[in-house]
């Protein structure tokens, strides 16, 4: 089985995405060089990244838990994804350790920034990533 296999809906563990994709088991973006792919984990279940739905867009809060978010390493991968032939595929959590396939997904527009409260409490800028789900072709 590999990650083209997957269904809208599909439910699945933590270690089945990092196998799947062939990437880290670690954090909400995850790049993969190998299958040209990256992870996004949009967690519902933390408190701290303030990802929300709206008309169909997800506003996905980008990395980084402590101070003002830039748009360098795995932020940066969600930008260039399009223009370094990268997909990027998303994933919800709505309870711990179950992961739902929502499908490929691609910028809507450009990140912008938005004050959200980090690790300590303080206030920072973070960026907000608009995602859209790409359709499928059937």
């Amino acid at each position: 089985m590999n990650y083209k296999s997957l269904k809208l809906g599909d439910k699945i563990g933590n270690k089945d995405i990092a196998s799947l994709f062939q990437c880290t088991n670690q954090g909400g973006i995850r790049k993969s060089n190998k299958t040209k792919t990256v992870v996004l984990i949009a967690k519902f279940t933390d408190c701290l990244y303030k990802h929300r739905k709206e008309n169909n867009i997800l506003y996905f809060t980008g990395m980084g838990k402590v101070g003002n978010q830039e748009l360098k390493r795995q932020n940066k991968a969600i930008v260039e994804a399009k223009e370094n032939n990268f997909h990027l595929h998303l994933f919800e959590m709505h309870e711990e350790k179950v992961y739902t396939y929502c499908g490929e997904v691609e910028l809507t527009d450009t990140p912008f920034i938005e004050e959200q409260t980090d690790d300590n409490g303080n206030i920072r800028d973070v960026l907000i990533f608009p995602l859209k789900n790409i359709e499928q072709v059937v």
